[in-house]
């Protein structure tokens, strides 16, 4: 199946684990990237207001729910117009790889102890992706995704319908966390994709 664009939707009526188990084996309809047994439900549109569920990794399923309760400690509503979300979430997945790789926190409020220059080059690109906050405050009002959210329960279901439209290049930055709960289970995410990209380089030179 080819990969399917994001749009940042609200789902109030989502419990926050329903069809878990479920998706758990498949890989992310979104972005590509193996979704593990923390993948949630992301949402393709199948003609008006009719959707159907498929596997979201963790920073594609963040976009998609703007209602978990935690959002606004996950992610930060940023303007980037020039990159689609899936992108933007593979850029940030890679970058939280290769900084939990040297031993360094993910997080974005996060100070790092090494002074490499490849931590320093991956910190800075982190900094410039956030610095695109400013201008999604100076075009909707907020860099809050839990406001964002609360904005759109508030639209008609016709106007909810073109939201992709109506936000542009409205996009939400994964800050490097995402709670199940209370506890903040990113680090184990990002630890799986690590393995999961070595398992599958692996694979990859025993073929050759």
């Amino acid at each position: 199946m080819a990969l399917q664009a994001i749009t940042l939707s609200v789902d109030p009526a989502f419990a926050g684990d329903t069809g878990q188990s479920a998706l758990s084996d498949a890989g992310c309809a979104f972005c590509g990237a193996p979704a593990g047994h923390w993948a949630g439900p992301g949402y393709l549109p199948c003609g008006g207001s009719v959707r159907t569920v498929a596997a979201a990794c963790p920073l594609c399923a963040l976009p998609q729910h703007l209602e978990r309760p935690r959002i606004d400690e996950e992610a930060a509503l940023a303007w980037l117009p020039e990159i689609s979300q899936a992108a933007l979430n593979a850029t940030m997945r890679e970058i939280h790889i290769a900084i939990q790789a040297v031993g360094e926190d993910v997080h974005a409020d996060a100070v790092f102890r090494k002074r490499s220059a490849g931590l320093g080059t991956l910190y800075y690109a982190r900094a410039v992706l956030a610095q695109r906050s400013a201008p999604a405050v100076a075009r909707v009002g907020t860099a809050s995704p839990r406001e964002l959210g609360l904005a759109l329960l508030e639209l008609s279901s016709v106007a909810y319908a073109r939201r992709a439209q109506l936000l542009g290049g409205l996009r939400l930055m994964p800050l490097g966390r995402f709670f199940q709960g209370e506890h903040d289970v990113y680090p184990e995410v990002v630890r799986f994709w690590r393995d999961s990209a070595a398992t599958a380089a692996t694979r990859l030179s025993g073929a050759l």
